[in-house]
């Protein structure tokens, strides 16, 4: 684009803000709490995907599982994807944001295993 036709559009450009110092410590473990949060969740993944493929493998209808893992996955990450986007956090820098979006996560997905494990799955 035309460096002129975007000044007379959006108004002059403004630089990028600079990086804050001390943020790789944020950003790191915040990749470990969702590490974590995959790795807990890779086990009842399994399980759906297992049920759902031996499932519809013997003719049984697997619409339930499908449904109830799906409300589940979705509860599990829209909490934390909803808090990402209320205006205080939004102004958090973005590892902050994802550390605070991790330490909701990793609690629901807790109690998502200790449900499943109370259930006998």
């Amino acid at each position: 684009m035309n460096p002129d036709s975007y000044t007379a559009l959006y108004g002059p450009g403004r630089p990028a803000p600079a990086p804050r110092r001390g943020q790789a410590g944020v950003a790191v473990l915040a990749g470990l709490v969702w590490a974590v949060v995959l790795v807990l969740l890779s086990y009842p993944a399994m399980l759906v995907f297992l049920a759902v493929f031996f499932g519809a493998a013997t003719g049984v209808p697997v619409g339930d599982v499908v449904l109830w893992s799906t409300l589940v996955g979705l509860g599990a990450f829209g909490a934390p994807v909803a808090l990402t986007f209320l205006p205080p956090v939004r102004r958090l820098p973005v590892p902050t944001r994802f550390l605070l979006a991790g330490g909701v996560a990793l609690p629901l997905v807790s109690g998502i295993l200790v449900w499943m494990a109370s259930q006998g799955g």
